[in-house]
């Protein structure tokens, strides 16, 4: 008897885009004596050396692979897979095995959003996805004030604090947020590249600048010192 149409009962497939979750099941007949349940299929991808995940988001710089994951395991072999190209005109198969690679490109032309799933007695579950293509934002090293700057005021001269960052997919919709962090405190400023501050003692103090995209990517810049010299205090 097969057992991809004995046991899949429920079938599901998971994927997720910050948490997306897809179920769905076959409605076959399940052997009473032998009851045998293919949990879920999870799509998963990953990039380098990082572990598969079922956050479904690549950077276009590097390959990609993209897998089923099926549990049980000892199911794999009871199914078949296919990764397709869908678009409004046509489906497009890229690949028939459990795992898929290939490199990221902003036209689509090789990157799959659907997984149809078979047995050899042609019950098939197919399961739409979307990957998410996202170059991580970078910020410059460049700042005011610079490593090691000293500032001349008092407790209520406002210091100007600046930077710049750099997304390659402003252009496509990302924001960049930004966290300025002086002296372990952080400030939430959003997409400002630059805000005054004031109340600081003399002496030393430091401060970073935290950057995170739409999707989550985020960029950070090693603590800088900066110095203030109390020029009341000195009078």
């Amino acid at each position: 008897m097969n057992l991809f149409y004995r046991s899949i009962l429920p079938l599901l497939a998971s994927f997720a885009f910050f948490g997306a979750f897809l179920a769905g099941c076959l409605d076959a007949p399940s052997d009473p004596q032998e009851p045998q349940t293919v949990e879920s299929i999870s799509i998963m991808v990953k990039q380098k050396d990082h572990s598969f995940s079922t956050v479904l988001k690549v950077n276009p710089s590097d390959s990609a692979s993209i897998k089923a994951e099926v549990i049980p395991e000892k199911f794999n072999d009871e199914l078949s897979f296919e990764w397709i190209r869908s678009n409004a005109s046509k489906d497009s198969l890229l690949k028939k095995e459990r795992t898929y690679s290939f490199y990221p490109n902003r036209s689509g032309e090789n990157l799959p959003n659907k997984l149809k799933v078979s047995d050899n007695e042609g019950n098939q579950k197919v399961y739409d996805f979307t990957i998410i293509i996202n170059t991580p934002p970078v910020l410059s090293d460049s700042t005011i004030p610079a490593n090691g700057e000293k500032l001349y005021g008092s407790p209520e001269s406002a210091f100007l604090f600046e930077w710049y960052s750099l997304d390659m997919d402003l252009s496509n919709g990302d924001t960049l947020f930004h966290i300025l962090e002086i002296d372990g405190k952080q400030y939430n400023v959003g997409t400002l590249l630059q805000v005054k501050q004031s109340g600081f003692k003399a002496g030393e103090h430091s401060f970073r600048i935290i950057v995170r995209d739409l999707y989550g990517d985020t960029d950070t810049l090693a603590p800088k010192k900066f110095y203030v010299v109390d020029t009341l205090e000195a009078k």
